[in-house]
């Protein structure tokens, strides 16, 4: 990534302190090991902590589904998808053998959270679905024990287990494992200055813990992040520049508030709304989170979270991606402060 030379003095969020000195102490006392901020491109603010290095892969856990999305979005664009329509049973049978109910699952209540699956994404028990999901030596026989609790598109819920499927069905039709295809289409086209991996089971063949278990560094992450500006941006463009890697109105749909109506009863099943009387209450759309603004409305920034406070926000207003990887949340809503630095420095 080019790097702005000199880089600017940043101005920070008032919560943070009036200068770089006091942000970094401020920073470092919440756990935070990697703040990058890209504007237009460029490098303008790259900091670690605690020993950290740049070289230094993360396991950036449930950010792993905007990997997956991306990827997804590529399969479509090149007809190896054919339809997010179709549904889960047409790449693993055995979901409909074991309950025919199965059959009425898209890939698309999949990639929205919307199945009916009955699936307990706690984190304080090692009992719940997501921990024997995440510990599991073969995680394709956790299918047999999936079942279902509502009908299919109506209510939001968010499952880890609904993009490890998305994931299962991809590779099905891929013909490959996630990460071969990942480091085709994605990681190695894009540049990245660093390896990644994707962790996966003890299965033969091995299956990719898609929902979580992805590990790359802050610089990486941030260049995946200014993939989807430049998607965006080429929508903009008149006449049309470069192609970009990833397929432009797919980084439309994947990161837009979805707002259907059919079989819903209230505005929080509509919107797809997480968390919706917190204050990290924020739209859900297709691994992708839009903060809610003081009226209700959708934020412009989009964002992917994942535990112990790793970050990646997209600030299309401004053109800034700005990362944060840490090893704990620290008491912050991270997105929230993450938009904030955006807006003041456009």
């Amino acid at each position: 990534m080019p790097a702005a030379a000199p880089p600017p003095a940043l101005r920070w969020p008032a919560e943070t302190g009036a200068d770089e000195a006091s942000a970094e102490r401020w920073l470092a006392e919440r756990g935070t090991r990697a703040l990058i901020v890209l504007r237009r491109g460029q490098v303008i603010h790259e900091r670690y902590f605690d020993g950290h290095r740049r070289d230094e892969p993360v396991h950036v856990f449930s950010v792993a589904k905007v990997v997956v999305s991306a990827l997804v979005g590529l399969a479509l664009e090149e007809g190896r998808l054919a339809s997010l329509d179709l549904p889960i049973t047409d790449f693993l049978p055995e979901l409909g053998r074991r309950d025919a109910r199965f059959q009425a699952i898209t890939l698309a209540h999949l990639m929205t959270m919307r199945t009916g699956i009955a699936f307990n994404e706690g984190y304080a028990s090692p009992f719940s679905d997501v921990a024997r999901w995440y510990l599991a030596r073969d995680i394709g026989s956790k299918l047999a024990r999936l079942e279902i609790r509502g009908a299919p598109g109506r209510r939001f819920a968010y499952q880890s287990g609904n993009t490890q499927l998305v994931a299962m069905a991809l590779e099905r039709a891929l013909g490959m494992p996630l990460a071969a295809y990942a480091q085709s289409r994605l990681w190695q086209p894009m540049g990245a200055e660093f390896d990644a991996a994707w962790g996966s089971d003890h299965a033969t063949p091995p299956q990719a813990k898609a929902f979580c278990c992805f590990v790359t560094t802050a610089i990486d992450l941030a260049r995946f992040g200014q993939l989807h500006l430049d998607s965006l941006n080429a929508l903009r463009t008149a006449p049309p520049g470069p192609k970009p890697l990833l397929p432009p109105h797919w980084v439309l749909r994947s990161t837009a508030v979805l707002d259907e109506t059919r079989g819903t009863v209230n505005d929080i099943e509509r919107r797809n709304i997480d968390r919706p009387f917190a204050r990290q209450r924020a739209f859900f759309s297709h691994g992708w989170r839009r903060g809610v603004g003081p009226g209700g409305e959708p934020a412009a920034d989009f964002h992917a979270q994942g535990l112990l406070g790793q970050h990646l926000l997209v600030a299309p207003q401004t053109q800034t991606v700005i990362v944060r990887l840490g090893t704990r949340q620290g008491g912050i809503y991270w997105p929230a402060w993450m938009s904030e630095l955006a807006g003041l420095n456009p």
